[in-house]
């Protein structure tokens, strides 16, 4: 199943319909659409606390264009495209697509585009490109409520995380002939053509290279010719390098592998399958990275840019979000039972041990571990 380019453009008057009828889903409402969907009406009633859809302000006529992930894309149109139209009278344009090719478009025409939804290393290359604005974000009413590594993972001109992941494997215990419990299982000859990694150009496939490296005592940067001679040794295990989780999660629940190196909220879409998928956090540690809210230079509508990135930030969407399953919280004050948060990146303890990657230092050196990588894994 192939990722699709998502483009939605709707005025508050659409998505005040689809919420009247509700589009193609049953009439029963979930607790992440009453959250969510009634965040606007209940903030004008109880005096509109700070974050809260009435504080956002009146925004009839104003355009704004969005680049995002496709992943759980009707889920972002119920949690957050809808409702913080029908909250502010402003109109979407929501554009999905893959990271790569996100990041070369907002290049080419940072014009077409005034907020963009990205992750880590993508971050850096777009502000090394001097794409993205450069501004004050503490003055958002939601900052406050955020994990510290969250409030400015790149530094305070650019913008917050709205969501934690971390990497970790997943199996289908019906089919792999071993357990698994580190990182340093892959390498075991028993998964000959059963594997699935992340390409090194995907938001996870950096975090797959540290791990890599991790396991050698080695650093990325420095001793890339021993990471991969590390990788090389995988070959044989890896019968797929993906682009797509959606299409990793097809395989997997097809029989054609019966291992992926996946993201957390991956493994949230991809458990529904099977109960026999089986999440690792691998023993030697969870290395993880955030995705960010970021304005694009040259924004014409910054108040409404930074007030859609509050609204994103705030409570109703995050505990909307994290019930629905799409995305980690990285409030403090969203509280979920074990089984919502299961398989998160969650909670303070969680949060505190994740490993974080140099992000600066892989954007500076993703060309040339592009190059190899491509070398290596050229024939699949």
């Amino acid at each position: 199943m192939k990722k699709k380019l998502l483009s939605v453009v709707l005025t508050a008057a659409m998505a005040a319909s689809l919420t009247a009828c509700g589009g193609s889903e049953p009439a029963e409402t979930t607790a992440a659409e009453t959250t969510a969907a009634e965040a606007a009406g209940e903030a004008e009633e109880s005096g509109a606390e700070s974050g809260e859809a009435a504080s956002l302000g009146n925004f009839e006529g104003q355009e704004l264009s969005v680049s995002t992930f496709s992943f759980n894309a009707e889920l972002l149109q119920k949690n957050v495209y809808d409702p913080f139209m029908e909250a502010t009278g402003c109109k979407l344009i929501v554009e999905g697509g893959k990271n790569a090719e996100r990041v070369t478009k907002i290049k080419e025409t940072p014009e077409n585009y005034d907020v963009v939804i990205i992750g880590d290393a993508f971050v850096a290359d777009l502000a090394d490109a001097g794409v993205l604005e450069e501004t004050d974000y503490s003055g958002l009413s939601n900052m406050e409520a955020l994990y510290d590594n969250a409030k400015a993972p790149f530094g305070e001109q650019y913008g917050p995380a709205y969501t934690f992941n971390r990497l970790g494997i997943v199996y289908d215990k019906s089919y792999c002939p071993i357990e698994i419990t580190s990182w340093a299982d892959l390498w075991n000859p028993e998964l000959e053509g059963a594997i699935a990694i992340p390409d090194i150009t995907t938001t996870s496939g950096p975090l797959f290279y540290y791990a890599t490296a991790q396991m050698e005592g080695l650093t990325p940067g420095e001793d890339d010719d021993a990471i991969f001679a590390k990788l090389a040794e995988l070959k044989p295990n890896v019968m797929k390098t993906y682009t797509s989780a959606n299409d990793t999660i097809t395989m997997l629940n097809q029989g054609e592998i019966s291992v992926a190196v996946l993201l957390d909220f991956s493994y949230t879409a991809a458990k529904s399958a099977s109960e026999d998928y089986v999440w690792v956090d691998p023993a030697e540690g969870s290395w993880s990275g955030y995705n960010t809210l970021n304005i694009i230079k040259g924004c014409e509508n910054m108040e409404l840019a930074k007030a859609f990135i509050d609204f994103y930030l705030s409570k109703e969407v995050q505990l909307a979000e994290a019930l629905d399953g799409v995305d980690s919280p990285v409030r403090m004050d969203v509280e979920l039972t074990p089984e919502q948060s299961a398989n998160f990146t969650y909670g303070k303890e969680m949060i505190d041990s994740l490993l974080i990657p140099d992000w600066n230092a892989i954007n500076q050196n993703k060309a040339g571990w592009t190059a190899k990588w491509n070398e290596l894994f050229s024939v699949q």
